[in-house]
């Protein structure tokens, strides 16, 4: 639950903002972010909606803070997804590479 304690930080809560929020105690909000306790579904379910997260990426499975659905692209963005997919090893890695260069322009 190390992310738990990043998302409250970049939402510059303190633990017992949080736990009101969540309605739990400070001292289980501290207990979920050094391992002592693991929340049950419905508390990581009511998390995940208030950081407005995905289970996976609260969970650590996945560093996308939500999951992309196909609903969610338009259809030139699927057009080029398919594409890609198609597209030789290496060819991926120069579309990566200058996907990462246009990212670190800002």
């Amino acid at each position: 639950m190390l992310r738990l304690k990043e998302l409250r930080e970049q939402r510059r809560l303190n633990q017992e903002g949080l736990a009101l929020k969540l309605n739990v105690s400070q001292s289980t909000i501290s207990a979920y972010e050094v391992g002592e306790r693991v929340p049950d579904l419905e508390t990581l379910i009511a998390i995940a909606d208030f950081f407005n997260v995905s289970l996976d990426y609260l969970a650590g499975l996945s560093d996308l803070k939500q999951q992309i659905r196909q609903s969610d692209l338009s259809p030139s963005e699927l057009e080029h997804l398919h594409t890609y997919r198609q597209l030789s090893d290496t060819d991926r890695e120069k579309i990566n590479a200058y996907i990462d260069g246009l990212q670190s322009r800002g």
